[in-house]
């Protein structure tokens, strides 16, 4: 299992992702922080942590992108049957790249951190670091991306080319918003459509603003939050199912 980490880890490495994002998010970070360094902090607005959430954001589509293509790329490339080869079984594959999507979203979190603070610093920004909300904001992302990311992979892992699953998975991830709304105007009338998925990946929103979403989702915070992880569960254990039975 530590080899296959080992492993997933290396190719991260050297295959720049890690840099590429990085750089793009300190980028709009100067950017915006250009735009904000004039605000003053009023009416609740707080440069600071605007850009940081700005920068979530980001590290949101990122880890879609990322994860559209991890388990496809493997057979995209012809190296899965190495990793067949040497005997390791596909249930502590797929171990070892979910860790790894756990670490590119800890790296995301800290450059989120680290660009905010970066962009504040030169243009001088307004406002401060909000531990509590930060820490409500990360709660909120991690329970969102726990079942996104379910869902992402387990609609990449149909495929075999790797660009058409991370196009695949980025237009999910774009689509959702509209999807949602739709589901929303049934969920009005009808309250058991409120257990769908899609309903429930409004968690993130619902932890930071509270009853003002739950009008929409028609859940209480305990139920939204326990239905993501219970959602987010099914979907792995399905992926599973189906990567176990892809064929070379």
């Amino acid at each position: 299992m530590l080899t296959l980490i080992r492993q997933e880890l290396y190719k991260q490495l050297h295959g720049k992702f890690y840099i590429g994002w990085g750089i793009f998010m300190l980028l709009i970070s100067l950017f915006l922080s250009y735009k904000f360094k004039g605000f003053s902090v009023q009416g609740g607005f707080n440069p600071v942590m605007t850009l940081f959430s700005y920068n979530i954001a980001i590290s949101e589509l990122a880890l879609v992108v990322f994860s559209s293509s991890i388990l496809t790329v493997d057979f995209s490339q012809q190296t899965v049957k190495y990793l067949f080869a040497r005997q390791f079984s596909r249930g502590k594959i797929l171990l070892s790249k979910l860790f790894t999507i756990v670490v590119m979203y800890i790296y995301l979190i800290c450059v989120s951190i680290i660009s905010s603070e970066i962009g504040g610093l030169i243009f001088s920004l307004k406002g401060q670091w909000d531990i509590s909300d930060i820490l409500l904001n990360l709660a909120g992302t991690s329970l969102y991306l726990f079942l996104l990311l379910s869902m992402v992979l387990l609609i990449s892992n149909i495929f075999k080319s790797n660009a058409i699953a991370t196009a695949v998975g980025v237009i999910f991830f774009g689509a959702l918003r509209t999807i949602n709304a739709i589901i929303e105007q049934f969920t009005q009338n009808q309250s058991w459509i409120k257990y769908n998925p899609i309903n429930f990946l409004n968690v993130d929103k619902q932890v930071y603003y509270g009853s003002f979403v739950k009008e929409a989702t028609k859940l209480s915070l305990i139920q939204i939050e326990v239905g993501a992880i219970i959602w987010g569960t099914i979907f792995l254990l399905i992926t599973y199912v189906v990567y176990n039975r892809r064929n070379v």
